[in-house]
């Protein structure tokens, strides 16, 4: 059993910024954190505000690991937002880069200014922040909502360890053969899982798992298939929303995995309402498909498009 340690990311990201040199301006009072708690991947995020210089407000993201197992993170996770393209760039991202052993965290600092000018805005009540190369979009709620410009861009920094030392676990930690087994491997080698992701203002989001549960390696290079039984369905690959790293040469050796995101728009118009209960993936074209029930069903109302990242 996974524990949950909400203030670690909270003092962790408090001290970080405060020894930054990132001070609150006159007058200004903190606004409240918001955190999730600990999930199956072992994670759980924080948002802490930390300051206020001039019309630029500056937070820090908090992760801590609350899992049992080293977490292998890219160097800098991905921020977005609903209701706008509004993104903090990840130029100097290095892939998977950062590790996070059990019980210690990381914070990665975040900052914007107001919305200027006369131009579209959007109104920001929560960002979304994807642990990389865990696609899960882990949703952290703003004291305040604020006004971004529509294609605004957030600053964003990379992930530094914090140093937290270990929080004793409220109830002892279950022994390895309490938990749940693992499916059984199918003839082709390969299980995909299709977790349950975000969802809001219409926008829904997911990640796919793809693990080498067979006894010979699995070449991927490229985008998952992806097919819907009975339903026609257009797959874009790439996203305007979700960070794609294209597609890259990668061996799963037999107990190794790799994941994709998927982004589609629940929009009801004209014609039939898609709410897919069942989702066949295959790892690249020509292989075999697994048809897997998605732990949410893909609810595409009826606009049939879903955009899908390539495999990391």
């Amino acid at each position: 059993m996974r524990h949950t340690s909400r203030p670690l990311a909270l003092i962790a990201a408090v001290l970080a910024f405060a020894a930054s040199g990132c001070g609150f301006g006159s007058g200004d009072e903190p606004a409240a954190a918001t955190s999730t708690a600990c999930d199956d991947h072992g994670i759980q995020m924080s948002l802490t505000p930390t300051g206020i210089v001039g019309d630029r407000t500056f937070m820090a993201i908090g992760l801590v690991n609350c899992g049992e197992e080293p977490l292998l993170l890219d160097s800098m996770p991905q921020v977005g937002v609903f209701g706008g393209n509004v993104v903090a760039p990840r130029d100097l991202n290095a892939p998977e880069s950062v590790t996070v052993d059990p019980g210690q965290g990381a914070i990665a600092p975040l900052s914007w200014t107001p919305a200027t000018g006369g131009g579209e805005t959007v109104e920001v009540d929560r960002f979304l922040v994807n642990a990389l190369p865990v696609y899960a979009e882990y949703e952290l709620e703003l004291a305040e909502p604020i006004e971004l410009g529509a294609e605004h861009v957030l600053d964003l920094g990379a992930w530094q360890l914090s140093g937290v030392p270990a929080a004793q676990p409220a109830e002892p930690v279950q022994p390895a053969t309490d938990r749940p087994e693992e499916p059984d491997c199918p003839e082709e080698g390969f299980h995909v899982t299709v977790t349950q992701g975000s969802a809001a203002m219409g926008v829904r989001s997911s990640g796919i798992e793809l693990l080498n549960c067979g006894t010979a390696d699995i070449e991927v290079n490229g985008y998952p298939v992806i097919e819907f039984p009975g339903v026609d369905v257009a797959v874009r690959h790439g996203s305007d929303t979700l960070q794609d790293p294209g597609p890259a040469p990668i061996t799963l050796a037999p107990g190794d995995t790799a994941s994709a995101g998927m982004l589609w728009t629940n929009r009801v118009e004209a014609g039939d309402v898609v709410n897919a209960t069942e989702i066949s993936v295959g790892y690249a074209e020509g292989s075999p498909m697994e048809t897997v029930t998605p732990e949410a069903s893909i609810d595409l109302g009826t606009t049939r498009q879903i955009e899908v990242t390539a495999w990391r």
